[in-house]
């Protein structure tokens, strides 16, 4: 990871005192975007000439301006000799809007200042655009914060594959619940915050127990609606999934995706019952090594222009997974209860992990629930080469 100011491509001097407070507002309004950009990233901008601000930007929806335009019209004519401030490297091709970098250009401001580097070979090397251009570039200011935001955006177009998030609701003893019958663990702003986490993946991937002990919805019901619901995958290589749970009930509200075993006998009419009910019904073999399986579905998910999934369970989903690497976050949100002997062991069969392969990186206090964030080294090692 290299400081604030110390890319090959930046020429200008060390950062300003008020280049910190600019880049963080950049990081906020971004934000605002939560839900309803994907497959895009997040991104906001900020115009400024010192310590006045002069524009505010942030890619709203998916099609809509980019953040770089929205501050720069809000600047007008003041953007002339200003910095502008973005989170992301801003683009040099034409996609669903013309190039950032021309805007950019066009509005003559002298400087900008950009958080982290674009790693989609569609829309990267604006800086290098810009830089030709005569205008100052510095890259790195508030770069972590700006690539933790954005972590499943990058991570995809780094590694190729989806980005996993784990949800656990636990309690003291690492239990999921009591066995064999949904048992709510968490309090009512632990499940707010389930929903924005929902919210803001594009799918999410349970496993066959829990489809048939939980029977969930497992739709995106908080105050910020996603633009497009997240799909619902669960994995039953037995396809036995019944057309009258909640989530094939529901499918006109989420789709849903079942990823079974096309080698099993009752394959064909199973899932002809499922696809006649709206249900994607993937085939993915079992004959192959658990490691391959694994491998194949995120391919699958990620051919399919899936760059995110959150992981609800089970403990048996969860175990595989984190056994297999999969995932890069754990949202861990612990209740002060206590299951004992009869509670589902949330880890299952899990085999140790190194030292150090997990921090956390953010706790905070949900009513009587805690929720703390981990993230693995390999994501930190992703991010911090971009």
């Amino acid at each position: 990871m290299t400081p604030s100011g110390s890319d090959p491509i930046a020429g200008a001097p060390p950062s300003r005192t008020e280049d910190p407070r600019h880049m963080r507002e950049a990081i906020a309004l971004a934000n605002k975007g939560a839900g309803r950009v994907s497959p895009n990233p997040l991104v906001g901008a900020v115009v400024a000439r010192g310590d006045e601000v002069l524009g505010l930007g942030w890619h709203a929806e998916f099609g809509a301006d980019h953040a770089e335009v929205v501050a720069l019209r809000e600047a007008g004519d003041r953007a002339k000799g200003a910095t502008l401030y973005v989170t992301l490297e801003p683009c040099r091709h034409t996609g669903k809007t013309p190039p950032c970098t021309e805007a950019i250009l066009r509005a003559g401001v002298r400087r900008v200042v950009i958080a982290c580097r674009d790693p989609n070979p569609l829309a990267a090397s604006g800086a290098e655009a810009l830089r030709e251009a005569g205008l100052d570039v510095e890259i790195g200011l508030e770069g972590t914060a700006a690539r933790r935001m954005n972590a499943p955006f990058l991570w995809f177009h780094s590694r190729g594959f989806p980005f996993a998030s784990l949800k656990l609701a636990l309690s003291l003893d690492a239990k999921l619940g009591a066995t064999s019958t949904r048992t709510p663990v968490t309090g009512p702003r632990a499940l707010e915050e389930v929903h924005r986490l929902r919210a803001s993946h594009d799918a999410i991937l349970i496993g066959r127990n829990t489809a048939q002990i939980d029977d969930p919805l497992l739709t995106a019901r908080g105050e910020d609606a996603p633009r497009i619901p997240p799909i619902r995958v669960v994995l039953d290589s037995e396809l036995q999934l019944g057309v009258d749970t909640q989530l094939v009930r529901t499918i006109d509200q989420a789709p849903v995706w079942v990823v079974g075993d096309p080698d099993r006998a009752e394959y064909g009419e199973r899932s002809k019952a499922l696809e006649d009910a709206g249900v994607v019904v993937i085939g993915v073999s079992r004959a192959a090594p658990p490691h391959r399986r694994v491998e194949a579905i995120w391919r699958e998910l990620g051919d399919r222009d899936v760059l995110s999934v959150l992981v609800e369970g089970g403990g048996q989903v969860a175990s595989t997974l984190l056994g297999d690497g999969r995932i890069q976050r754990i949202h861990a949100f612990i209740a002060p209860i206590f299951f004992g002997s009869e509670g589902v062991e949330a880890f299952p069969d899990l085999v140790s992990s190194k030292p150090g392969d997990w921090k956390p990186v953010k706790r905070e206090s949900l009513g009587p629930d805690t929720r703390i964030v981990f993230e693995h080294r390999v994501l930190d090692e992703t991010l911090g080469d971009l």
